[in-house]
């Protein structure tokens, strides 16, 4: 198989939606068929070890500014899309996250001990180093306000077990209004939701790490931010949870448990060990856990996406998952007749060719501490959520399903939940978390407004057309890694591969969108950081479909 680049379209679901209703910003104007087409591929020869994780977009300079974990970051000049090059780099140990603001470029720097407190480091276009600003512990994401006045800071707060000590996530609100020298700090903190646990247990929240507080236990992630500027919405991944923040007060007004997806409703393929690809309807619940999430003002409502990646939490304190096959199985509950989809009892269930393979929350499974497990709540939605915040409530608009799984099984089976770092290895990741849908962008393209999603495992973007946030339309898929190329990278052994030419993609971490009047080459784009091959990938956004006969995607 050569390097691979698949697309598809639903045509005939498309015309079902001939005429939707007005979405505000995005209009209903035909034609509704897109796909993305590979444009160029900067590498920057540092495989697995996040090469390129996260970007930013200079427009004046044409210019990409790139997370380097090896190195800091890297200035990429993308006046060329087919022909990105490297210009320089900025040294820089322990770069996590990289925002610009006109010629100001903010820097997440985090230390080697995940415990004490990291920085924000300001530079200016040429590399000149401004400031530094402490702020909380692990920074793993920086957020500039729509006016750039304000810089969001979230600071994970992940353990740090060598020194056996877990310090509380937080949200750093930096005032830069005026000037970056003048700049002064706040910081938001979860303690507040200390006496909430159980609330937040019965929202779906994962909260079950012995003697940690829930500030301890909420660890931001990634942030959006609204139109206006004044709210931020915060992924806290390992907890399912998603917090807002009110920015002009430096302060978090709510802390949302995420829910557990229903697969009996859906269907997921649970096991490595099945023979090949099946994903069927399981009596099994999911952690949707995201990781990146995205906001927009559509209609007079405040629209959130998620990309449900999942995240156990394994360390000396808490290793939460466990085998499916591992546990007693309540035989009321999983019996063979009534609501367990597909009908097989408790024995039948936890065969390693079924469910006795796959992940799940340890500490979620027994719901009457009687000692056997009442359910299955494995980690990651497998897919990708839109929520409706509306009167200080978050609502579910819309859940992917099995989508992302079918579109893959259907158009490039050869990755189907594979591993990043083997060819061949499809199925390998069924038992886990599948396809880990783990970056996400947005924009506006010929006045529809396309969803773009990030696939970690097994490479490539899945592109959905949500111009009705309540019912989008799957539109591509597109792919360019080569299945065929040997590839074997043993985090143990070494690596096996230096040069990552002929593989393709691999791991897909960090989405941007160029719209057309930013986009260097005048046409919407949009680039995508692979972590694990260290490559950075420019796809240019097509109106109309690609040449893909007789395939649709899975309603």
């Amino acid at each position: 198989m050569t390097t691979l680049i698949v697309s598809v379209l639903v045509a005939h679901v498309l015309a079902m939606q001939a005429d939707p209703p007005n979405m505000g910003a995005a209009s209903t104007s035909l034609p509704r068929e897109f796909h993305l087409e590979f444009l160029g591929q900067s590498i920057s020869g540092v495989v697995d070890q996040s090469g390129s994780e996260i970007a930013t977009y200079d427009f004046p300079r044409k210019r990409l500014i790139v997370v380097n974990s090896a190195v800091g970051l890297d200035f990429i000049d993308v006046s060329n899309p087919a022909n990105p090059l490297k210009l320089s780099s900025f040294p820089c140990a322990g770069t996590n996250s990289v925002a610009i603001y006109g010629d100001l470029i903010a820097i997440a720097v985090a230390p080697k001990v995940r415990s004490i407190p990291g920085e924000v480091v300001f530079i200016d276009h040429t590399g000149q180093e401004l400031r530094r600003m402490t702020v909380g512990a692990n920074p793993d994401m920086v957020v500039f306000s729509p006016d750039g006045k304000t810089l969001l800071v979230a600071n994970e707060g992940e353990a740090d077990e060598e020194n056996k000590i877990d310090p509380e996530g937080t949200v750093s609100v930096i005032d830069l209004g005026n000037g970056v020298m003048a700049a002064t700090l706040r910081t938001a903190d979860f303690r507040a939701f200390n006496t909430e646990a159980d609330a937040l247990k019965k929202q779906g929240a994962c909260l079950f790490v012995p003697n940690h507080t829930v500030a301890q236990q909420l660890e931001p992630e990634y942030i959006a931010m609204s139109n206006d500027g004044l709210t931020a919405f915060v992924t806290l991944q390992e907890a399912n949870a998603l917090a807002v923040v009110d920015i002009p007060s430096a302060r978090i007004t709510s802390v949302f448990g995420l829910g557990l997806k229903d697969f009996s409703k859906s269907g997921l393929d649970p096991s490595d060990k099945d023979g090949g690809i099946h994903i069927n309807p399981w009596p099994v619940f999911a952690l949707r856990q995201p990781d990146a999430v995205l906001a927009w003002e559509q209609g007079g409502v405040q629209w959130l996406a998620t990309a449900n990646e999942g995240e156990q939490r394994e360390g000396a304190t808490l290793s939460d998952s466990v085998k499916a096959g591992t546990l007693t199985l309540d035989r009321g509950v999983f019996a063979k007749e009534g609501s367990n989809n597909p009908g097989w009892g408790w024995e039948d269930l936890v065969k390693p060719e079924h469910l006795g393979r796959l992940d799940v929350c340890g500490p979620m499974a027994d719901l009457d501490a009687d000692g056997d497990a009442d359910r299955l709540v494995c980690f990651g939605g497998r897919g990708v959520t839109v929520w409706k915040f509306v009167d200080g409530k978050l609502l579910e608009a819309w859940d992917s399903g099995s989508d992302v799984e079918r579109i893959v099984a259907e158009r490039m089976p050869a990755v189907f939940n594979a591993d990043s770092r083997k060819n061949p290895s499809p199925d390998q990741r069924s038992k886990s978390r599948g396809p880990e849908v783990e970056g996400l962008t947005t924009g506006i393209v010929d006045g529809r407004r396309l969803l773009f999603a990030g696939l970690e495992r097994p490479g490539g973007v899945v592109t959905w057309d949500i111009t009705d946030p309540t019912h989008p339309v799957p539109l591509d898929y597109a792919n360019q890694r080569n299945t065929d190329a040997p590839l074997n990278i043993d985090k143990d052994a070494g690596l096996a591969i230096k040069n990552v030419a002929g593989v393709g993609d691999l791991g897909p971490e960090g989405l941007m969108f160029l719209s057309a009047d930013k986009s260097p080459n005048g046409s919407p784009m949009v680039v995508v950081c692979n972590e694990i091959s260290g490559t950075t990938s420019l796809w240019q956004v097509k109106v109309g479909p690609k040449n893909t006969k007789g395939s649709t995607f899975p309603k």
